[in-house]
This record gives structure tokens, sequence and C-alpha cells, in this order.
């Protein structure tokens, strides 16, 4: 019964979308690009995005990205061309890429505000001062579920977030940071892909733009 109700939701969409007096659909959803049979782990195959004119109701319990759904799983089947909703999923881990959790306190992971299917760039800072080195330790990692905390055991002020990292190497960097460095979480949800990221280093010996100024103009 609920199966056939998101299709008829996702239908009334798709019709709404198509009659609309010359209006071209107003929104990307999520929808199934397969059947899909209940305890599916979804994977980049099993969705896509089309265009639908839905309800404000409906529109947000919607997805707007595929990645928003990677790694979760199918409560119920899914029919080819189905809308793709939030109460028809449940928690998962996509089991192709390895996964580890680590704890960031919440003004370095986006001020908490982080949910399943964002992705991060992973940084870590090593020394204090002016010694400190910024370091990109993984560019893109997918956030695969946050825990608040429990602030009966103290840990109000951070965030503990499961992540999952393609590149053995990658991981290997950023759980070694979470032991000997600051760990931060840079929200990159949408975000043009990330060039290369230099390592950052304080100017110790005061060698800015402003300091060379002068001796650009008198040295022409």
């Amino acid at each position: 019964m609920v199966g056939g109700l998101l299709v008829a939701v996702a239908a009334v969409g798709t019709f709404a979308a198509a009659t609309g007096a010359g209006r071209g659909p107003g929104h990307q959803v999520v929808v199934a690009a397969r059947d899909i049979a209940p305890g599916t782990v979804l994977s980049e195959g099993d969705v896509e995005l089309v265009a639908a004119e839905l309800p404000a109701g409906t529109r947000g319990r919607a997805f707007t990205a595929p990645a928003q759904v990677l790694g979760a799983v199918a409560v119920g089947p899914l029919s080819e061309g189905e809308l793709v909703q939030a109460g028809g999923l449940a928690d998962g881990v996509d089991a192709a890429v390895p996964t580890f959790s680590l704890a960031v306190p919440t003004a370095a992971a986006n001020g908490g505000v982080l949910e399943r299917g964002d992705t991060v760039q992973v940084f870590a800072t090593y020394g204090s001062d002016t010694t400190a080195t910024t370091r990109l330790l993984a560019a893109e990692a997918g956030v695969v579920g946050v825990d608040g905390g429990d602030t009966e055991l103290g840990t109000a002020d951070q965030v503990q977030v499961i992540l999952a990292i393609r590149s053995a190497e990658e991981r290997s960097r950023v759980i070694n940071a979470a032991v000997s460095g600051a760990v931060s979480l840079v929200r990159t949800t949408g975000a043009a892909a990330p060039g290369t990221v230099p390592d950052h280093r304080p100017d110790l010996d005061g060698d800015t733009a402003a300091s060379r100024a002068p001796d650009r103009a008198a040295g022409g």
C-alpha cells in the first residue's frame, strides 16, 4: 500500500510538470532508477535525478541529490521511477566503501550542521601558535552518519561522525590525525570539485605581500 502511494505521488508530480501551462518542472528530485527490493543498500546505479513539480509537503520529504541516499537501506520495495522519500529509508552503510568514526569538536565540524549524504574535506592542524601547520588529508569524504553526542558523558561539545573514504592512504592520515593533531571538517556538499589545496604554514619571517610592496616599488 505504501509503495503504491509513493508511486501515485510521483506520477502526480510528473503529470503536473508535463501540464504546467508551458512552465517547466521547478525541482530536481531523486527517484529509483530500477526496481529495488526491500533491504537493498542504495548505490549510484539505484537512483537518478529527474525534473518534477511536487507539492510543498511532498517536496519536504524528497531528496535533491543522489549522494543524500547512498548507503541508506530501502525499507520497502521501490519501483523504477518511484520517488525516493525519507520515510522509506533506514540508516545503513555502503559496504563498497570502508567507513570509520571519529569525534570532532562541534566548532570544527561545521558547527555540528552535518547530515548523512554530505561531502566534506578533512583537514588536520599540527602544532600550535606560529609553528602550526594545516594539511588537507582527504578532499572528498562522505558522511555516513552523525551523532551529536551524549551530554551525560561530557561530549556535548563534540560530534561523532562516520566517514566513508575510498583511499586507504587518506583513511590512514585521518586516523593518525585524530590521535596526533586537531581534525576539522569543511562541508563541501554541492560545491565545485576542489582544486589543489596547499599545506598552510605561518609566515614566520613576515614575508607578506604588504611587507614586500615597498621593496618592489624601490627596485622597480
